[in-house]
Formats: structure tokens, sequence, C-alpha cells
């Protein structure tokens, strides 16, 4: 929904085309595997597996600087090609504004890490926007969307925004604002023009104008999701401004059927896995061997992989 809404905006532009779904690019986390970053960086202290190797790393990479900026060369060192194609995509699209959203980077240290050393040398002005959202409306979506247990997730909500708050005290003044989705979502006017002032561009109407809060709250009135969250999760809500009353579930835990996930959704889940690991990468990697560049249509299209 940021995104969608944002990008209404006639200053503000993303990447025509990515690999992965929405048009993320996941520029730092594939560059935290090709690099080598070490594992205790990644969440849960393990490299992401996400790519499957670090040749396919690469080669998502490539794919995404050749359909995007076509005539950037990838350099043979990979250091190289991470920070000169980040800088090539830059130069590209920020017309005024380049806008780009990964939301996996929060979870690995080993992506910010790198985010934080090309700020330190780039010339571009560098803005965050960082959005938070109440824990159980996360949770409860999230297993709506991918089946995940909430219990369990919490606790990568807790690690998620612990690695905002320390990166955003290694920011310099004015490099980050934090936004709360529930705030958005009830003033999307007022929030998204605060925003673009944030990032120094005049406010437009069309900016937020598709926002809507269907389902800010949609926890609250189903009986089967009864999470009641760690005192450790709610200690880093709080940090963010929600209150007793904003953490507390009126479902009693243990109450009603358990909140089932939808099925169908994780044969696809898989089977969309064992793709991003495996064949895709080496389609991508033929195509680049035989030297066929993507038709132009082809080239701004998003397949919609679901990474």
């Amino acid at each position: 929904m940021f995104q969608d809404e944002i990008c209404r905006h006639p200053d503000v532009q993303t990447v025509p085309y990515s690999p992965h779904s929405n048009l993320e690019t996941h520029w730092w986390l594939t560059a935290a595997v090709l690099l080598r970053r070490p594992d205790r960086l990644f969440s849960s202290g393990r490299a992401y597996g996400g790519y499957g190797s670090r040749a396919n790393a690469r080669a998502y990479m490539i794919d995404l600087l050749a359909r995007c900026v076509p005539d950037f060369q990838p350099p043979a060192d990979d250091r190289t090609l991470v920070f000169e194609g980040w800088e090539a995509l830059c130069q590209a699209y920020a017309r005024p504004v380049f806008f780009e959203k990964s939301p996996q980077f929060l979870a690995h240290w080993a992506a910010l890490s790198l985010i934080l050393e090309w700020m330190q040398t780039t010339r571009f002005d560098v803005k965050i926007v960082a959005m938070v959202r109440n824990p159980h409306g996360t949770m409860y979506s999230a297993a709506a969307l991918f089946g995940t247990d909430p219990c369990k997730r919490q606790y990568g909500w807790l690690e998620i925004c612990r690695n905002l708050l320390a990166f955003e005290q290694m920011l310099p003044e004015g490099r980050l604002l934090t936004v709360r989705y529930e705030d958005l979502v009830q003033a999307p006017v007022d929030g998204f023009a605060a925003i673009c002032r944030f990032i120094g561009i005049e406010p437009d109407p069309r900016a937020g104008s598709g926002t809507h809060a269907k389902s800010s709250e949609k926890w609250k009135q189903d009986s089967s999701y009864t999470l009641q969250l760690d005192p450790a999760v709610q200690q880093i809500a709080r940090r963010f401004g929600y209150s007793s009353a904003d953490l507390a579930n009126p479902q009693p835990a243990g109450a009603g059927a358990p909140l089932k996930a939808p099925k169908r959704r994780s044969p696809r889940l898989r089977v969309n896995r064992l793709r991003d690991r495996f064949v895709q990468p080496a389609l991508l990697r033929l195509r680049r061997a035989l030297g066929r560049k993507p038709a132009k249509d082809e080239s701004l299209r998003n397949p919609g992989v679901e990474s």
C-alpha cells in the first residue's frame, strides 16, 4: 500500500522491473549474500538462503541491472558490482526521487550495514522512511498471507524492530522518519504530506488517495486469533508509541479454535522457493551465456516472484 501510494507522486520513481515480487529489488540482501557477509549478521544467525547460492545472487543482480539500466556493464568484481550497480540505478531513476522498498533488509544486519556503508560514500541525499505496525496486526496479516505461526513470528517482529532502533541511532539526524501504519491509514492526506516534506518534495494529493483502513484492526474481531504478546515484544512496541490497550488481545489465550492458515498458499510458496533458488537463476545465467537480451516489453514486466 505504501509503495503504491507514494509512487502516485509524479516526482517519485521506482524500478520498472524486478525479479522479485512488488518491484522489490532485494539489492542489499542480495549484496550481503554475494559478498559473503558473516552468518551471524543475518537473521537467526544463518546466511539468507533464498537465492540458493552466491552465483544465483549475482545472476539476480545482473538481471535487474540488464533490464533497468541496460547500458551498465557489470564488472567482474563483486564488490564493485554492488556499489557501482546501485549508483547506476540511482542515477537512472532519481528523477528527482528514487524509491525502493525491500522489507527483508530490516531482518538482516548484514544488509543494513551495507546500506550504512553506501550512505557514507554516495553523493545522493538518502532518506529512509520506516513503517511500523502493531505486532498484532502484523502477526494476523502474516498468518493469513503466509501461513506462519503468530506465536513464533512475533519474535521476528521483535528482531526487526530492534534492528530498526539500532540502525536509527547510527544515522545522522534527519535521515530517518518512523511512521506508524495505523496513524497513516487513519489520516493519509496529512501523513503522506509529512512524508513528502521529509524527503524534500512538495505534497501531492494523489499520494495517499487510495489508502484505506479496512484491515487495520481485523485481528480484534477474529475469535480464532488468540495470541497474547510476549512481554519483550510489548516492550519494543511501546517504544513506538503503542499503549497497553493497543497491545491487549480481547480474545483470551486458548479460547476458540486456533487460527487456521489457508492451506492453498503453502504448496505455492514451496514451489516459489524452489523456483527462486534453482530454476529462475539457472535460466538467467543461461540467457546471459547465450547473449540473449530481454525484449523491450519483457524488460519492464515484473514476474511476481514471491521470495
